[in-house]
């Protein structure tokens, strides 16, 4: 049914691991009652969600790695009836009655423009999502998901693992931190799809020494850098690029890539706006049958009826009036010999208001007064970075996703 780092997972096992809940105390009456769940094991996880979606229960999904305190003031803050922490039978009740809600899957959003938010969608939401998105994989069955995003977010859950297990696929999930472990798996699966975030691909694409063909590969999270976009072009049949929101799911796809900003078409389910062109981008809203959600992502329609990504509207930089999209500068200086990842975001200086600033991870020695000079020649001058800093690392949060907003809320700190 599916498989975990090379183990094969029956759909008799999953069952009996379904069973063995209905004999904890905690599980006996799911119905009406949230969950909260910090588990890091995917069976487990698994199990747990199609267990209390079954049996008309909500779940909170909170990523396995989360120190315990953190995990219980997340459940307390979404008022949930418990906490599920490391193992299915250690709970942590939190109230002793719950009122009876409509049965959904909850999450916080991924906070990189702020402060999280907890999001609820119910089953039924979520069923239409799974039923538009496999849609799109009529025929093709035969694909093997390679899901190395976490099960405990809806990429790697909902995606990766739900969608392909209605559709009759069998899902391979991959939680080794090895990178040479995924690629050996990827490498004995021919005809495979890998979930994974771009930073998960900038890895396995640099422990590749040797020519290793990759079948179709989907990102989502964020559009990946144009350089690492090239380079996986070359090594991949297929190029693939989901889109989505917390509130929404998955509401379009790019089955074959165009751009690293290409986010395709929209899902049969909803109907999306965004701006006439390239030059006139406009923020792209979606419309599921009963809400408008504005996105607060700017993109425009292309020619061929694909949606492209510019930017996201708190990311963009103010500079003496003019506007600097940082994906353009980041672009840029990942075109210079030696860098390998950047992030630019806004500053704040006392006398010229919002500044363009970077973080360059290089090898080589490169330095920020060549980076500089390789921006001077290839861009306005606004959108030249005033400061750049070279370091050995970018803060990342714990889906893998660069926070822009967490980088200024730091330099405004220092």
């Amino acid at each position: 049914m599916l498989i975990v780092n090379q183990n094969e997972i029956s759909v008799h096992e999953l069952e009996r691991h379904k069973q063995g809940l209905e004999s904890m105390d905690h599980f006996r009456q799911p119905e009406g009652k949230r969950y909260a769940v910090c588990i890091a094991d995917p069976i487990d996880v698994i199990s747990l969600v199609q267990y209390l979606r079954e049996h008309n229960g909500s779940v909170l999904l909170i990523h396995g790695e989360t120190p315990m305190e953190t995990a219980y003031q997340m459940a307390v803050k979404a008022r949930c009836y418990g906490l599920v922490y490391k193992e299915t039978k250690h709970f942590l009740s939190i109230m002793d009655k719950q009122q009876s809600e409509k049965p959904s899957l909850y999450q916080y959003s991924s906070g990189t423009t702020g402060d999280a938010k907890l999001i609820g969608r119910s089953w039924d939401d979520i069923q239409t999502e799974i039923h538009a998105y496999n849609q799109l994989f009529q025929g093709e069955e035969a694909l093997t998901p390679i899901v190395l995003a976490s099960v405990t977010h809806s990429y790697g859950l909902i995606c990766g693992v739900l969608a392909a297990l209605e559709r009759g696929s069998k899902p391979s999930i991959v939680t080794h931190k090895n990178p040479k472990f995924a690629l050996q798996v990827i490498q004995d699966t021919p005809q495979h799809i890998v979930y994974g975030l771009p930073v998960f691909y900038h890895i396995l694409s640099s422990f590749t020494r040797e020519q290793v063909r990759f079948h179709r590969l989907m990102t989502s999270g964020a559009p990946m850098p144009e350089g690492l976009f090239l380079k996986l072009q070359g090594m991949s049949d297929i190029l693939m690029q989901q889109y989505g929101c917390s509130e929404a799911g998955c509401v379009s796809m790019s089955k074959q890539m165009r751009t690293h900003t290409d986010l395709g078409v929209p899902l049969s389910h909803v109907t999306m706006t965004a701006g006439e062109n390239e030059k006139k981008p406009d923020e792209i809203k979606i419309w599921n049958g009963q809400n408008e959600i504005a996105t607060q992502d700017l993109g425009f329609w292309t020619g061929e009826g694909h949606i492209q990504f510019v930017s996201r509207m708190d990311d963009v930089i103010n500079v003496s009036g003019l506007k600097v999209f940082p994906l353009e500068v980041e672009d840029v200086i990942l075109k210079m010999s030696g860098t390998k990842e950047v992030v630019v975001y806004r500053g704040r200086h006392p006398v010229m208001g919002e500044i363009v600033k970077a973080q360059v991870i290089t090898e080589g020695g490169a330095t920020p007064e060549q980076i500089r000079e390789w921006c001077q020649d290839r861009l306005p001058g606004y959108k030249v970075p005033f400061e750049i800093q070279c370091v050995t690392s970018i803060p990342k949060t714990a889906t893998g996703k660069i926070s822009r907003r967490l980088l200024e809320t730091e330099t405004i700190s220092k």
